[in-house]
């Protein structure tokens, strides 16, 4: 099978800087106005912000890692579709953050290979499934995530991280107004 890493399942969380290359600009207008402090106190609130907002990243990256393997546990598989869990989907359910730490993807890492091997470890008696945490670099790797979540063939849809992204979202808009506030007092 060919490599479907561009079909696997993801939730994106970002922040958006941009807006404030605009305060950025009054605050450059005001001390060409005559208030020679504006620039600094612009970067110093900036700066705040810009802290708070990664701390808000990784933590909608790990409420959405939380979110994901708790139903992805409970709701896939168990004789619905035939699929056998046998916990690597759920640890590969992994946040892949941005340079900048202003965004977060979450998604499922785990291949068919990486299955294969836990069914073997779990045969031979193998209590703990190492975690998966990095894409695989095999052009043949399949990541199954996608045919549970989107279904395949004979095998029904069994969305795990679609809903989860819609439940930590609803949570979130409120999160971050707060979060803003705190660090800008």
């Amino acid at each position: 099978m060919p490599n479907n890493f561009d079909e696997v399942p993801s939730v994106d969380f970002s922040v958006d800087m941009g807006d404030f290359n605009n305060v950025r600009q009054v605050a450059s207008m005001l001390a060409s106005l005559g208030i020679p402090e504006a620039p600094r106190e612009f970067e110093r609130e900036f700066r705040r912000a810009k802290a708070a907002s990664k701390i808000f990243i990784r933590n909608a990256g790990a409420e959405e890692v939380d979110e994901a393997q708790k139903i992805e546990s409970q709701k896939v598989g168990h004789s619905k579709s035939g699929y056998v869990p046998t916990g690597t989907l759920q640890g590969s359910i992994t946040p892949q953050f941005s340079d900048d730490g202003l965004k977060v993807s979450v998604l499922p890492l785990a291949t068919a290979q990486d299955a294969e091997k836990a069914r073997q470890a779990i045969k031979q008696g193998v209590k703990k499934i190492k975690r998966i945490s990095r894409p695989s670099k095999s052009e043949e790797a399949y990541y199954y995530g996608a045919a549970v979540e989107f279904g395949l063939g004979h095998n029904p849809k069994e969305p795990f991280m679609k809903p989860s992204g819609e439940k930590v979202i609803a949570k979130l808009d409120s999160k971050f107004e707060q979060t803003m506030r705190e660090a800008l007092e």
